[in-house]
């Protein structure tokens, strides 16, 4: 198996725990698969439990790098809230999707492989605890490595992804003064 390219959409959260009944909360969201490459979704300032992110990003795995370290490759998913007037964030929870199952689908199809392509809702937790906080939904799409940079089903090329990713890791590091 060459390498892969694996396309993820933050889209949305559901059910999340408000913590203050003043304010109405700005949510937002973090995710990555490799921890040196963080995305942050745009803040949804809608104040209600239902955010909107529709966040997309891309990454390519080499599975012939490290066999182990691949199977155990999950995309990380943090929701923060932040205070509108003094901007203060909290982690509200975390959810992780474990992506061997997506691996070992498109594996599956090995004559020629097609894409893998799925929608799910993933459980929000704190750390050790078992108590659910809401619901993340993501879509998570593996094919194989592309040969042109616009061609991506997501819609984003990499010039884009670029300028995406600055933007948002600015807007993230405001959020966190």
């Amino acid at each position: 198996m060459g390498k892969i390219w694996v396309e993820v959409c933050l889209i949305s959260a559901r059910g999340l725990k408000r913590t203050s009944s003043f304010l109405k909360l700005q949510w937002f969201a973090v995710g990555w698969i490799d921890p040196e490459n963080k995305y942050c979704t745009k803040i949804d300032a809608s104040g209600n439990a239902n955010p909107v992110w529709k966040t997309k990003f891309s990454t390519i795995v080499d599975p012939s790098d490290d066999e182990t370290k691949f199977r155990d490759l999950a995309l990380h998913v943090e929701v923060y809230s932040r205070e509108p007037i003094f901007l203060r964030q909290s982690l509200l929870g975390s959810a992780t999707v474990v992506l061997k199952e997506f691996f070992d689908k498109y594996d599956a199809k090995s004559d020629v492989p097609k894409p893998v392509e799925e929608v799910g809702s993933f459980q929000i937790r704190k750390r050790n605890s078992n108590k659910p906080l809401g619901f993340v939904d993501v879509s998570i799409r593996v094919s194989e490595e592309r040969e042109e940079a616009g061609s991506s089903s997501i819609g984003m090329n990499i010039v884009e992804l670029q300028a995406h990713k600055i933007f948002h890791s600015l807007v993230f590091c405001f959020a966190r003064v």
